[in-house]
């Protein structure tokens, strides 16, 4: 039998992969917003959902934590190969408008690139390592069903992996060394 805990963490990763996924997108029903606004195209919430996650002492609010900033990142992703960079593909900062399109693709690729960090900061285990796998691919596909490019997104959240990855290994690693000594 699977212990409550367990399955209320995987359904609170869930929620978190689709609060992240769906989120960004919240801005064309906002009357104020312009879609792709900085505000929900950014790091704001997985930010907030990985402040919550990493000061949490149980699996649950660190996996919907994990959940929210993987889904963000998959949008994210998909959203960094537009049909044409002009429009609404472009990222609508409040008051300024419309940013060019060299500052949008930056923009999105460094939210991808933070979101990847975060949920990555978030493991705390060879479990959490797992689930994180195993999320990601599931939102990517997921996400991936209806969108017109698939090769390129997948490829982005590789290459984010293969930056942020390496990184958190080295900073646990020298956390080790440190707690040794």
């Amino acid at each position: 039998m699977i212990p409550a805990w367990q399955i209320l963490s995987l359904a609170a990763l869930a929620a978190g992969l689709y609060i992240g996924l769906r989120t960004p997108d919240i801005d064309q029903s906002i009357g104020f917003l312009l879609h792709r606004s900085a505000i929900t195209h950014g790091p704001l919430l997985p930010l907030a959902a990985f402040t919550f996650g990493s000061a949490s002492s149980g699996p649950v609010i660190r996996r919907f934590g994990m959940g929210v900033c993987i889904g963000v990142a998959i949008h994210m992703a998909f959203d960094l190969f537009p049909r044409a960079w002009q429009g609404y593909a472009l990222i609508s900062v409040p008051i300024y408008g419309w940013t060019p399109p060299v500052i949008s693709w930056i923009w999105i690729a460094g939210t991808t690139l933070v979101c990847t960090s975060l949920a990555v900061r978030l493991i705390r285990d060879m479990g959490d390592g797992l689930i994180l796998v195993i999320a990601l691919a599931a939102s990517f596909i997921i996400a991936a069903s209806g969108e017109r490019v698939i090769l390129w997104p997948l490829l982005t959240i590789i290459i984010s992996l293969c930056v942020v990855v390496p990184i958190a290994v080295a900073a646990w690693s020298i956390r080790m060394i440190r707690q040794g000594m």
